[in-house]
């Protein structure tokens, strides 16, 4: 492995003082909790990344064909509880236990890659992603590290969006570190708690006695390791995670988590909050130059 890095607020000129006076803008609580602006924003650059790669991949010789998807108008909850996607596949725990393997190729690029002679196979992911003595490691905090290759074209096209990878992989996971270290705090606030309290009645209503959806979720998964997946027990997944999700907005389960993140997340230390503000502005300077 090449190198490895800490992550830390270091490379802001904001000050301590101007940490802690002024409170975390609402971009920056987007890019905190993944909510608000930041879909759109993801999603454009997401875009044009794939774009970067796709002309990369060309000059080197090479087919890649880019992933172009279209902004979402869905809100914050919705996307939280992907009410559609339950219905289908529920939690997506059947297939993470199915004896049968999905097919090789599926993706448009999987199956140019799967149609190459082994040589040129290996020449397409070392254009891609580098060779194998190209990755790094950046250290998050709290026992969180990040791998990622420092060549090829998915590196060169980050860079040139983001300024330099460890920008790119700051912004990419730092926020979300963060926020999961919100949890504990949201989970003990009465307005979660009485909002759990509201989905769990709501469940037993639908004839469901769990005590929360992680603990529906571990069960299931917990079912699956034992016996296996069988067409009743992907028909128990989807009921749940249906029953699940309809009583989660029910009673606005996600909302409450959102409201009550964006509230906590302006009480982080000041280093966190300097840090978030710095990869807030490189965001917003990747997402205005796509636009």
């Amino acid at each position: 492995m090449a190198g490895v890095l800490a992550l830390s607020a270091c490379g802001t000129s904001a000050t301590d003082e101007d940490a802690t006076r002024a409170e975390l803008t609402g971009l920056e609580l987007d890019l905190l909790t993944r909510s608000g602006t930041f879909t759109r924003t993801n999603v454009d650059l997401a875009n044009a990344e794939s774009k970067l790669i796709s002309a990369c991949m060309k000059a080197k010789g090479f087919r890649y064909r880019a992933e172009v998807s279209a902004p979402t108008t869905e809100s914050d909850e919705e996307l939280s509880l992907n009410r559609a996607e339950r219905h289908e596949r529920g939690y997506g725990l059947a297939s993470q236990y199915d004896s049968e393997k999905d097919a090789v190729g599926k993706g448009t690029n999987d199956a140019y890659v799967a149609g190459l002679s082994k040589k040129n196979a290996d020449a397409y992911a070392e254009a891609l992603r580098g060779g194998a003595t190209d990755f790094r490691e950046m250290r998050l905090g709290g026992g969180r590290n990040i791998t990622f290759s420092a060549r090829g074209c998915e590196a060169r096209s980050r860079t040139s969006l983001y300024g330099s990878l460890d920008d790119w992989v700051s912004v990419s996971y730092f926020p979300q570190n963060l926020n999961s270290e919100l949890g504990p705090r949201v989970e003990k606030s009465p307005k979660y708690r009485r909002a759990m309290a509201e989905w769990r009645t709501c469940m037993r209503g639908k004839g469901y006695t769990y005590a929360s959806p992680d603990a529906a979720y571990d069960q299931l998964k917990a079912a699956y390791r034992a016996r296996g997946v069988t067409a009743a027990s992907r028909d128990r997944e989807i009921a749940v995670a249906v029953a699940d999700g309809d009583c989660a907005a029910e009673v606005h389960v996600p909302s409450t988590v959102l409201a009550l993140r964006r509230a906590y997340a302006q009480s982080l230390p000041t280093a966190d909050k300097l840090q978030l503000r710095r990869l807030t502005a490189i965001w917003k300077t990747a997402a205005d130059k796509v636009r």
